[in-house]
């Protein structure tokens, strides 16, 4: 299915994010044309602020489009929210500990991208230099969320 697509921002990047799970992505004026399988995809999809199918107009996820990594670890739904929040915001994860393995499926949905790490600790040799959590030479990647909101923004995970 052919589906057009107006980015957030970086539309050469989405594109790139594109390519991995595409069958064709490319970028003109400003608008990425793609053809994939599943347009459900596009819904979330972390630097999609519109797309079009077949003429119909649908809201995106907006955010920007994944593009630098962090360090991050999920022990509790308010981590999960946290890494989700981050990967709207760009973030392409690494994750050195999971506490459920359904935490990380769904985070895939948004980035299939992210990975699990074997070790628990950040190694400097992948030159990662940020964290949703504080550890000693990373710059801490802040995240702001409520305790109202972190059950909202579960609940839209999951859907």
């Amino acid at each position: 299915m052919k589906i057009q697509i107006k980015p957030t921002e970086k539309p050469v990047k989405l594109e790139e994010n594109l390519e991995k799970r595409a069958e064709e992505a490319q970028t003109r004026d400003g608008k990425v044309i793609v053809e994939i399988e599943d347009p459900g995809l596009m819904e979330r999809l972390p630097g999609v602020e519109k797309f079009w199918i077949d003429g119909e107009e649908h809201e995106g996820l907006k955010g920007r489009p994944v593009q630098e990594q962090a360090y991050a670890k999920i022990n509790s739904q308010k981590d999960l929210v946290k890494a989700f929040l981050a990967t709207i915001d760009g973030y392409d994860l690494r994750i050195l500990e999971c506490g459920d393995e359904w935490d990380l499926r769904v985070l895939k949905r948004f980035n299939p991208d992210i990975k699990e790490l074997e070790f628990d600790e950040p190694k400097e040799v992948l030159d990662i230099e940020k964290a949703l959590f504080e550890y000693e030479g990373l710059e801490l990647v802040e995240i702001d969320v409520s305790e109202e909101d972190i059950e909202m923004v579960y609940e839209y995970m999951m859907y």
